[in-house]
């Protein structure tokens, strides 16, 4: 336990030198597609367990409203769905990087993501036992947990694919963001002339 809170620590202090660390561990890309879909299971445990404690709006309207609080409701989807998130972005940003310039492997990708997944999760750890303290102190933590951890995705993402720039690692994530949205849009536009113009003609 000493030494993955030392190597938490360590990543806060240096992430560009922690990411080295962890590439060079040189671990199976079996055993880290595991190893993502444990940390996975973990995060969607949390989530539900925090919805427990702070019950969200379940009434139609609001589910209608913001669909992913269905989601927070059922454990296995929301498992399904961050799994199913990750390794996309492992994918999608490892080829859009090489794409851009960028080296590495997939394998550096897969091992810095499920790294940063598994300090999310012992973030969302200190939350949770935040709010039985504090709602208001656990809120701050939490942003400032997105914020550390956008942080972090930037220098992992540069370490892996080898850039040694913070502003081109930008470059990639955005690139990454713009192509899911628009596959996304794409697809639900294709899916509502399906539903609705097509099927009528």
């Amino acid at each position: 336990m000493k030494f993955w809170i030392e190597l938490a620590v360590d990543t806060l202090r240096d992430p560009q030198a922690t990411a080295g660390r962890v590439m060079g561990w040189n671990i199976g890309r079996t055993e880290l597609y595991m190893a993502l879909i444990a940390v996975s299971a973990v995060n969607a445990f949390l989530a539900g367990v925090s919805n427990v404690m702070s019950p969200l709006p379940n009434d139609p309207a609001s589910i209608q409203a913001v669909p992913m609080l269905a989601l927070l409701q059922r454990p296995l989807a929301l498992f399904l769905l961050i799994a199913g998130g990750l390794l996309v972005s492992v994918h999608t940003l490892f080829w859009a990087g090489r794409a851009m310039g960028g080296e590495g492997t997939l394998t550096d990708m897969l091992a810095l993501l499920t790294w940063l997944q598994a300090l999310r999760a012992a973030a969302q750890i200190i939350v949770l036992l935040l709010t039985l303290v504090s709602p208001t102190l656990a809120g701050l933590v939490a942003l400032l947990v997105v914020v550390t951890a956008f942080w972090l995705l930037l220098h992992f993402i540069s370490a892996a694919l080898r850039l040694n720039s913070l502003l081109r690692a930008l470059g990639v994530l955005v690139a990454v963001m713009a192509g899911l949205l628009l596959g996304l849009m794409l697809l639900l536009t294709l899916g509502g002339l399906t539903a609705g113009g097509l099927t009528n003609v």
